[in-house]
């Protein structure tokens, strides 16, 4: 296997790491995963994408995952927060997917401030494998980009070091948010976001925005359910609150879901590399 695209990202990234949004690119799926699947054959766009990235552009993936599989989803997530109590446990060993009601009495306990539900799902665990299945195509193909192997961490457990993760968030409506803060690119230098709602139709106000300087840049209005968002870690970005979900939707389901495919550091690794947060 060729790895120019691990070489071309450590050449990139001799140079100062990009912090504000430069431009919004917007590629279908097909189109871009039809590129890193024949990698080889296609070093030119590869590089160029990646150019794009570090210099501080995003990429929307249109329709990279279906929308009815998401729906479904959801259905399964509002389950499991009306059946199980809100729980923590640390990645220091095999723990159990759990999710965890991060309101404002524990949002300034985490490194980067915010109030949300939280679902989370590791690889080790046999239940909700059906949750892995609906991501792990997109994820294997976004670490090869990312200069990984496709299956970087897939069998790791906290003692190795860095786990795959899947968290999934639902920001309530008027209250949920997640500071101004950039992610650390030594383990994973993509962020990978899984849109799981829409603003206009499932809320109006609020959602994802980078910064260009002090100004701040919305995104939302480009994003449909079942995009995937990707940028370098280093840029800084934050979730405004939500505002307005539509009265017609079930309480349980009102704010904007969001998905992230993370490879963070086990609670193991001393002095873990975390997000940060950016005044």
């Amino acid at each position: 296997m060729s790895n120019y695209i691990k070489n071309y990202w450590e050449e990139k990234e001799k140079r100062k790491h990009p912090k504000f949004i430069k431009s919004i690119k917007i590629i279908q799926a097909k189109n871009f995963f039809d590129l890193i699947d024949k990698k080889d054959k296609n070093e030119h766009s590869i590089k160029k994408i990646i150019d794009d990235l570090y210099q501080g552009s995003p990429f929307i993936i249109k329709n990279a995952i279906c929308k009815k599989k998401i729906q479904i989803l959801k259905q399964k997530l509002v389950l499991i927060s009306d059946t199980k109590k809100s729980s923590f446990f640390k990645m220091n060993k095999k723990c159990p997917n759990f999710w965890r009601r991060q309101d404002e009495s524990i949002a300034k306990k985490y490194s980067v401030s915010a109030i949300r539900d939280s679902y989370y799902f590791f690889r080790w665990n046999k239940k909700n494998k059906d949750i892995w299945n609906i991501f792990n195509s997109v994820w294997g193909d976004i670490k090869l980009l990312g200069g990984l192997k496709k299956n970087s961490y897939i069998e790791n457990t906290p003692k190795d070091g860095v786990v795959d993760r899947i968290q999934i968030v639902r920001y309530p409506d008027k209250t949920g948010y997640i500071e101004p803060h950039f992610h650390d690119p030594k383990n994973q230098r993509l962020i990978i976001s899984v849109y799981m709602s829409k603003r206009g139709s499932d809320y109006n106000g609020g959602g994802t925005c980078f910064y260009k300087g002090k100004k701040i840049i919305n995104v939302e209005d480009k994003i449909d359910i079942g995009d995937v968002g990707i940028f370098y870690a280093t840029l800084k970005h934050a979730v405004h609150p939500v505002k307005s979900s539509s009265k017609k939707i079930n309480k349980k389901f009102r704010g904007r879901w969001w998905c992230g495919l993370y490879s963070p550091e086990s609670d193991l690794v001393k002095n873990r590399h975390t997000s940060s947060p950016i005044n």
